[in-house]
Order: structure tokens, then sequence, then C-alpha cells
């Protein structure tokens, strides 16, 4: 078919097939063709009423193998007698196909392709690394630009006026440390770090003993001289549970992250536990914390954790079905039950503190939630993107995913079920966080440099398994495995 892309090839042909449509109620015959990257399902040119032609312009029929998140297979006797087999397919994007295929046997080559194709429980098995191969090749690809080369984690400091090996800067109170080069610190964070100028590398590892995970505190973001090096930081709860275990070493780490370069010390610091105060309770129960530090303003975020999200999505997907053409219906209803907004609102707030606190008062900010990579992510990476404008770019929006989801540990694969299959882990952050920016972009389009067809690009090939970049989930693991191959 035309638009196969390089390392694609058909391993089954289901030569007849329908394909059932709820609106308007119809069947569509046609084939379905399976590929190492998607199920395609075509119709015979011509067939395709006009009324539906918007189903093949948006690649409705077509699914990519890392699109799929569950696919079942039912057996029936129809009332003449006739055996029939459906295959219901359910989507990471909210869609569900039903297909009739011909035969068992045909039923039964679409789910080993599904198998082996989406789920092999290796990611050197997905799409990516096959297509990778493919172009370097033919050297088609020789004339694009390296995705993996977008973020320069140096360069990027530096450009914040911080400290690096590049360039010195001795008015910063932050450096950028190698502590961290080999993952031994924190396999999870990436392996430079910057950090306060005056840790010595033995007690930031005494801090990464007290924080969950050993993701200490990290910056994320600093407003350079301009803003007197008020700056971002990013980190996982603390461990001091019930019993209120305490930790010099990261007292006096927050205590220099409010110090700052010394021209706010009567400010105290704005830690946002984004967590709602409850479950951050509970979670202290459990062996977490929080920071009950003198001169730390601790307020609480009130953002849900991965299992509403994941449930708030799929009720947002429920809701869109049950939309139906030319009738009131309950749309708004069940869109306001679904809590999706809710949350948004939630996180946007919380990127709201820490954009006043940064840019009015030119004060750090420490955000966090338990393990520092989900809600954390979310929140840092928006206050970015209305704190730096070199992020509102299409390239500065890129570097800015690869820099703090990417090499700040977000799990991609396991929250995105990429080549595995979905667990109870499994939840669309990056989803959610690609409709905050929409929100944004909305909001103020003239401060953007791109669009909204540029995050619905990013929310499909997220889970396409085409690309290397959101296979994994750390840095560590994506250098080891992914980056050499793809």
């Amino acid at each position: 078919f035309d638009d196969m892309l390089a390392g694609e090839k058909v391993h089954v042909v289901v030569k007849t097939c329908f394909l059932m449509v709820a609106n308007p109620l119809c069947e569509l015959r046609g084939r379905l063709l399976a590929t190492n990257y998607r199920l395609k399902f075509q119709t015979p040119k011509g067939s395709l009423r006009e009324d539906m032609q918007w189903m093949r312009d948006v690649g409705y029929f077509d699914v990519p193998m890392g699109t799929i998140e569950d696919v079942k297979e039912e057996k029936a006797t129809t009332s003449a007698g006739a055996r029939e087999v459906k295959l219901q397919i359910t989507t990471k994007d909210l869609r569900t196909l039903v297909l009739l295929p011909a035969t068992d046997e045909d039923s039964r080559s679409v789910l080993d392709a599904v198998a082996a194709f989406g789920v092999p429980g290796n990611p050197t098995l997905l799409f990516a690394f096959r297509h990778a191969e493919a172009l370097w090749a033919s050297r088609a690809g020789a004339g694009d630009a390296d995705g993996w080369s977008i973020y320069d984690p140096a360069q990027e400091y530096a450009r914040m006026g911080i400290e690096t090996d590049l360039i010195q800067n001795a008015r910063s109170p932050w450096r950028v440390s190698q502590v961290n080069a080999e993952y031994g610190l924190c396999p999870t964070y990436p392996s430079l770090l910057a950090l306060p100028r005056r840790m010595s590398d033995q007690e930031l590892r005494l801090v990464a003993g007290f924080r969950k995970r050993g993701r200490l505190p990290a910056m994320s973001w600093c407003g350079g001289p301009e803003l007197g090096f008020a700056s971002l930081w990013r980190c996982s709860q603390t461990t001091e549970g019930l019993m209120g275990q305490k930790c010099a070493e990261d007292q006096q780490l927050v205590e220099l992250i409010r110090q700052g370069s010394g021209h706010k010390l009567d400010r105290d610091l704005l830690v946002i536990d984004l967590r709602p105060w409850k479950a951050a309770w509970a979670n202290k129960a459990g062996g977490g914390g929080f920071e009950g530090y003198r001169r730390c303003n601790l307020v609480f975020g009130g953002i849900d954790n991965i299992h509403a999200v994941r449930d708030a999505w799929r009720a947002m997907g429920a809701a869109v079905v049950a939309v139906s053409e030319g009738e009131v219906g309950t749309w708004l209803k069940d869109v306001a039950s679904s809590c999706w907004y809710d949350y948004i609102g939630a996180i946007l707030g919380s990127t709201l503190k820490v954009v006043r606190e940064i840019n009015e008062h030119h004060s750090s900010v420490m955000v966090h939630c338990s393990d520092g990579w989900d809600r954390t992510a979310e929140v840092a990476s928006l206050a970015m993107l209305c704190l730096d404008p070199a992020y509102r770019t299409q390239e500065g929006l890129l570097r800015l995913i690869q820099k703090e989801w990417c090499s700040f540990g977000h799990r991609f694969r396991t929250r995105l079920a990429l080549g595995e299959p979905a667990s109870a882990e499994y939840s669309p952050v990056f989803i959610q966080w690609l409709e905050c920016v929409y929100q944004l972009v909305v909001q103020a389009p003239t401060e953007f440099e791109f669009a909204a067809d540029v995050l619905l690009r990013l929310a499909a090939e997220c889970v396409s398994n085409r690309y290397g970049t959101f296979l994994c989930d750390s840095e560590r693991e994506r250098q080891q495995k992914v980056m050499p191959f793809t």
C-alpha cells in the first residue's frame, strides 16, 4: 500500500473482513492487513460512503500495534446456523474497532500478529528498531536531524547561567555535578544534575538515601542572574515515616535552595507537595513523608494519582462514544462526571503558584509527588513552558520533553504499556500533560511557535512504537537498550 514506512512488512492478509461501525450503523466490507507496525483495514476503491470519508482521512482504519490496549475474540453461531468470529480491538486513543474475519484461521493469525509485534515483552523486537535499520540501510534518514541530539544537558544548563564544565560562573550558587555519572546515586535520574554548589558528593549521597528511590532534589530550571538565580527544583517524597526520621543533609540541601544567591534570605521556600493532603499523610503512614522544615512554606497541590487519571481518561472516552449526532444527550454531564478537567485544573493551579513565586518574587520553588516522575514532571515542565520562551518553539518543546520527561525518568514504557501488556501501573499521564499544554496554547496562542497539530502528533507517536524515544522508563535504560539502535 502507498504509505508503508521504511522497514514495514505485511505479515498477515485477511482477504475478506467486515468492520462494524456504530454511527452510522453499518458494516464495511474490505480486507485487513497486519504488518510489523500496524493493523490496516482497507475498503475497495470508491466503496466508502461519503459521510464516512473522514474516517479514512484521520487514519481511523490504521491502528499501530503499540496503540492497541486489548483484543478480545468472541465466537458465536448466528440465527442462520453460521459460525461467526468477532475481534473487538480497544485502543489507547479510545477507539473500539469490531472486526469480523471470515475464518477462525484469519482471527488466529491477527491475534498472533498483535502478540508478536504489539506486546513481544522485549523492546528490541518493536518496530522502532526495524524502522531505524531500514532508514540507515537506505540512507533515507541521512539528512534528517538526529532526535537524540536535540537535548544537550550541559548546554541547556549553561544557557540558564549555571556553572558547567563548558562555562565557569562564580556568581551562580548552583553547579552541574557528575555525582550520578554512572547512575549509581539514582538509577532513574539523568547522569548530569544541577545541584547546590556548597553540597559535597558525600552529603548528596546521604540525601539520596533519605529520598524515595534516591530521587533527591535536583534543579529543573534556573532564571539566571536576571531573576537572582531563582530556580525550580524537583524530587520525590522523603522517607521520614510516622516516626519522623530526620536527615540533616536533606534539610541542609533544602535550606541552600531557599537561600539561593543570598538576595531573598527573608522569604520562606515554597514547597508544593502535589498530592492531595490526605494521600500525603497516607503515604507517610507507609514510610513516606513531606517537608515540615523550618523556613519552608508547604502547600498541597491536590492532584490525584495515576489510577484516577486512568479512570478519568476512560470516562472521557465513554463520554465521546455516548455522543449522538443531532441529540442533546448527556455530554456535559458525562464530561463533568469524568473529573478529567478537575485534574487538569489542579495541575494548572499548581503551575500558576510556581510561576508566580519565581517570576514575581524571584524565589526558588521545590515540587514533588510520591516518586517524582508523574505529577512532578507535569507541573515542572508546564512551569518551564510559562517561564522560558525557549521552550515555546517546536524544537524547544521537544527539548523540554527530552529533559523533564525522558531524562528525569518518567516511566513511558510502564505508563503507556509499550511492548508489554497493560498493568495496574498503566496511565496516560503524558497525554494528560499534552492536554494541559493545549490549554495554555488556547489561552495564549501568540506566545507559542507551534499549534495543536504538534501535540496531536506527539500523542499519536508516544504509543505508536515507531520511534525509540518513548520505549523506556529511564535515561539509563534508554542509553543502554534503545539509543544505539534507533
